[in-house]
């Protein structure tokens, strides 16, 4: 017997709390924050606290080389910095992705060249990163996104074929791994974010800030000359007789995090884990729970991969064929009612249609198109991306819980079964 639907006057199917359950130690947070104000350590890095969570963020991923930065897009400027990226190189970025992960670039001159999404992961596809390789490229900059690796196997194999350095955006990925081994620990060279607050905001946060994270020694020393002005004890770790001749202000960057923000990033980094085993175990029950319902699937993940997912939640693929045609907005429309805080939307922030593309901007930079570095930039159009935009109006978005409620995810599962079984009184 047909259920009715809540958004037609129902019974909503989830009756328990969505919001989140785990809560972050502030009590902690403000110790250790205290703690420096009370030192009077409010700058620096190289050593003290500083350092120290540099060390244990190393010891977590299982990498050689670790740097604390402001920003995570001031980490990523400095791996590109590291894989000498110039004026007149061309790097790899996909077409759905986000602006903060190669502005570093444009800003070194280098042009973006954009790449589609693989429809089954929402993540840069290797196969059609292989097609826009050039003499110019230099570097692959794919992103993991809401903590989802890319695939490792086949870019590194890219990057060894023709020569290049993978300058990965792992953002939202502390924690990820790839066949075993975390994001950060595998490829040439790896950004993270710090920002926000747990548990909404990245893996590891600390208001703002950023990592450089990689096991290569000339990459790790070309990053810190460019990003950690008076870093404490630099000269020493300046191995290169071409960079140890630099002073201490290096090349006049000063991209360190500040201490305060390391102090809530180390309480943050301690809770890691148990937030990842709790988040996992819900996201799974809810992927068992849907199994098989016509339509409506999980983003597929590569065999190799682990995810975290704590920040950018769950993605779920939409078939509207398998819906008579409803929008994807409707569908949402009907489950939000039933209480399940579902939204839709393109698999991203479509790169290529910024101004930056597709307009002149002469108030900006002067005649023509150029880029920040008054560089050209390439000019793109709406349809340059079909396989990418088709994904447009197939995506859903569901944030997730590290501790849901008792009997959430089994409620949100019904609520999800009940409108696909009662979708024609949608339409």
């Amino acid at each position: 017997m047909a259920q009715a639907l809540a958004i037609h006057g129902g019974a909503p199917a989830v009756t328990v709390s969505t919001a989140e359950g785990w809560r972050r130690r502030v009590e902690e947070e403000k110790a250790a924050v205290c703690a420096l104000i009370d030192e009077g350590v409010l700058t620096g890095s190289g050593s003290g606290l500083p350092k120290q969570f540099e060390e244990e963020f190393k010891e977590y991923i299982g990498c050689k080389y670790v740097l604390a930065t402001s920003h995570g897009h001031t980490a990523l400027a400095s791996g590109f910095f590291a894989a000498g990226l110039g004026a007149g190189d061309e790097f790899i970025h996909p077409a759905f992705g986000y602006l903060g992960s190669y502005a570093g670039a444009l800003h070194m001159g280098a042009t973006p060249v954009f790449c589609e999404l693989d429809p089954e992961t929402l993540l840069a596809d290797p196969a059609d990163i292989a097609k826009r390789i050039t003499p110019r490229t230099r570097v692959i900059n794919p992103i993991h996104s809401a903590g989802r690796p890319c695939d490792m196997d086949a870019l590194l194999a890219l990057c060894e074929k023709h020569d290049l350095v993978l300058v990965e955006d792992a953002a939202h990925a502390a924690g990820s791994e790839w066949g075993g081994v975390k994001i950060g620990n595998v490829g040439h060279i790896a950004a993270f974010s710090l920002q926000g607050a747990c548990p909404g905001g990245k893996p590891v946060s600390a208001g703002e800030g950023g990592i450089v994270a990689t096991n290569d020694r000339e990459l790790y020393e070309r990053a810190l000359v460019y990003c950690h002005l008076h870093r404490s004890g630099v000269r020493k770790e300046l191995t290169s007789p071409v960079y140890s001749q630099l002073e201490e202000q290096l090349l006049g960057w000063k991209w360190r995090a500040h201490p305060l923000a390391l102090a809530i990033a180390r309480v943050s980094l301690k809770t890691l884990p148990e937030r990842l085993t709790k988040f996992a175990a819900a996201r799974d029950e809810l992927r068992e729970r849907i199994q098989g319902t016509p339509g409506i699937e999980f983003v597929h993940n590569y065999p190799k991969a682990k995810g975290t997912e704590l920040y950018g939640g769950l993605k779920l693929l939409y078939d509207p064929a398998a819906f008579g045609g409803l929008p994807a907005e409707r569908l949402c429309q009907a489950l939000n009612a039933e209480g399940v805080p579902m939204h839709s939307g393109r698999p991203g922030h479509a790169e290529y249609r910024r101004s930056l593309f597709t307009q002149d901007l002469p108030g900006l930079w002067g005649k023509g198109h150029p880029g920040p570095a008054n560089v050209p930039l390439p000019r793109y159009r709406e349809g340059d991306f079909p396989v990418s935009e088709a994904l447009s109006g197939r995506v859903l978005s569901l944030r997730g819980w590290i501790e849901p409620a008792p009997g959430l995810i089994a409620q949100v599962a019904t609520a999800i079964t009940k409108v696909a079984e009662n979708y024609r009184h949608l339409l």
